[in-house]
């Protein structure tokens, strides 16, 4: 079975950002993919000391839940053209993952970013280029912006990100390509 984490950036449990992480979930599910939802703001996520190159014994739940997923699909909303202090603290943390012997490789992952304001651009840019530097797999429709407009086809490739993010985790199991 597929396993998908499901990272919601988003302090609001019921806002836009986790109506769009919704319709993923939904068609993921639909799939045959099992989904665990991760809600950051109940993680009280810590900045990371900085202090790198040294062996983790232990690491926060909330990275267990990372490790065990095939796919991680992060969805926020953007605060000052920016990702929220959490999602940034978040990120942060999976350093102890990279440090542990690059840990994310292979993982598949997809963003989703809310950015009425702007800086959907921004945050994308980021998070792929993280994700990349992490050794992690972007399929195609990875990186979805939705601007507030109502747009049809951000439901449509949210619904295509659930897909291609199965078939690419589906073809590396198939193919045993880590």
């Amino acid at each position: 079975m597929i396993r998908i984490l499901i990272i919601n950036a988003s302090p609001k449990i019921k806002g836009h950002t986790s109506g769009l992480l919704e319709i993923f979930k939904r068609e993921a599910q639909k799939r045959g993919a099992k989904i665990d939802v991760l809600f950051l703001y109940h993680e009280k996520v810590k900045p990371i000391s900085g202090k790198l190159g040294k062996k983790f014994d232990s690491i926060p739940k909330f990275l267990k839940k990372v490790l065990d997923a095939d796919g991680v699909v992060i969805g926020t909303p953007t605060y000052w053209f920016n990702v929220p202090g959490t999602l940034k603290n978040f990120i942060d943390q999976l350093t102890i993952l990279e440090e542990s012997g690059f840990l994310l490789e292979g993982k598949v992952a997809g963003f989703i970013v809310y950015a009425p304001q702007g800086g959907s651009t921004n945050v994308l840019s980021g998070l792929a280029l993280t994700a990349s530097h992490m050794g992690m797999v972007l399929p195609p429709y990875s990186l979805i912006f939705d601007d507030g407009r109502k747009d049809k086809w951000v439901k449509d490739d949210i619904k295509l990100l659930a897909k291609n993010m199965l078939l690419q985790i589906k073809a590396q199991k198939d193919f045993d390509i880590n």
